[in-house]
């Protein structure tokens, strides 16, 4: 009977979140696959109505596969796009982490104890919704704060970005854009199913070899290093097909969404104004490297906005092409970026902890 109602509560979740995506994407969210299902699985969650759901399970697969989304961006392309831009990709990514410490550590203080440091630091790092999510999980942070705090920050960065980045643009130099490395000749996207069944076998013992080692989100960043390794020794890209991310990310808002309650929407609430201080001055930062790598670089002001700033990478990638940046120095700057925060925040935090 338990077996029976845990998968049908799996499978009413599921329909929930995939509801929920379905309808964000129709209404042009940003992230929609994310905040559209974590949204109607929250309010399911906080009305009281909470399905028994294989949790364990959904939150592996979800985990897992985040890390390798994450780790499709590790390739022989990107690995020759960083060695031309060594110099830049390396302060961004230094510059984003320890604005994302110091953020964190401020709203610690801000918040009088209020949230824990674990649960500041995840809400104020410039990294994704799924990804912070996954480290308080592994971190015993507030995951409903974490998500809800990069939530908003997604959806303010986006809801200003065009017109930021405009106005900055109609104020900026010409600029000179590096050029671009072309892709490995040997890149296919063609696998058989040996090649497909050793992807799976590598990322999945990776996550698991991490987990043994007491990792910060160990089956993220073990299925990151999976793909990584494969992509690089094979010269092939294995991404994962669209209604794929998707479900990840619904799996995800299944496990995140039982973090929610009515104690979350207490502590909204009353952090209101250090919510609003997080994502200003990570903003703010953002805003001040952008300017930096503009004069270091002279590329144009739109590539150097959407470069550093601290949102998503497939939706900033989007950007990239619909305001005319460089959508290869956004992609591998945002890339190299969000595996040094999801890497190196988890360890630093320990050390703070």
């Amino acid at each position: 009977m338990e077996i029976f109602a845990r998968s049908a509560g799996t499978a009413a979740l599921f329909a929930v979140g995939y509801v929920g995506f379905r309808g964000a994407k129709k209404m042009g969210w940003p992230a929609a696959a994310m905040l559209g299902s974590l949204f109607l699985l929250g309010l399911l969650n906080l009305s009281g109505l909470r399905l028994p759901f294989y949790q364990a399970p959904v939150s592996f697969v979800s985990k897992v596969l985040s890390g390798v989304i994450l780790g499709q961006r590790i390739d022989r392309h990107m690995a020759s796009a960083v060695r031309k831009m060594l110099l830049p990709v390396s302060l961004a990514s230094f510059w984003m982490v320890m604005a994302s410490i110091a953020t964190g550590l401020l709203l610690f203080a801000v918040a009088g104890g209020r949230l824990s440091l674990m649960t500041c630091l995840a809400s104020s790092s410039a990294g994704g919704i799924a990804e912070m999510s996954i480290f308080a999980m592994s971190a015993g942070a507030d995951v409903g704060i974490v998500a809800f705090f990069q939530s908003v920050r997604i959806i303010v960065l986006y809801a200003t970005l065009p017109f930021s980045t405009g106005w900055l643009a109609r104020r900026a130099s010409g600029a000179v854009l590096p050029k671009a490395p072309a892709p490995d000749a040997e890149t296919r996207v063609s696998f058989t199913p040996g090649e497909i069944a050793r992807f799976a076998a590598v990322t999945g013992a990776l996550a698991l070899l991490f987990e043994a080692a007491r990792f910060p989100s160990a089956y993220m960043i073990g299925a990151m290093c999976g793909a990584g390794v494969m992509n690089l020794r094979s010269g092939k890209v294995m991404t994962l097909p669209p209604r794929l991310r998707s479900a990840a990310q619904i799996c995800l808002s299944m496990t995140i969404s039982v973090g929610l309650s009515p104690r979350t929407i207490h502590l909204v609430r009353e952090l209101f104004f250090p919510l609003a201080f997080s994502v200003a001055l990570i903003q703010a930062f953002s805003f001040l490297l952008a300017w930096i790598m503009h004069r270091l670089t002279r590329w144009d002001v739109m590539t150097s906005v959407l470069a550093t700033c601290p949102g998503g990478l497939s939706q900033v990638a989007f950007f990239a092409e619909d305001l005319h940046a460089d959508p290869l120095i956004v992609g591998v700057f945002h890339a190299v970026r969000m595996i040094s925060i999801v890497v190196c925040v988890p360890l630093i935090a320990r050390l703070f902890a």
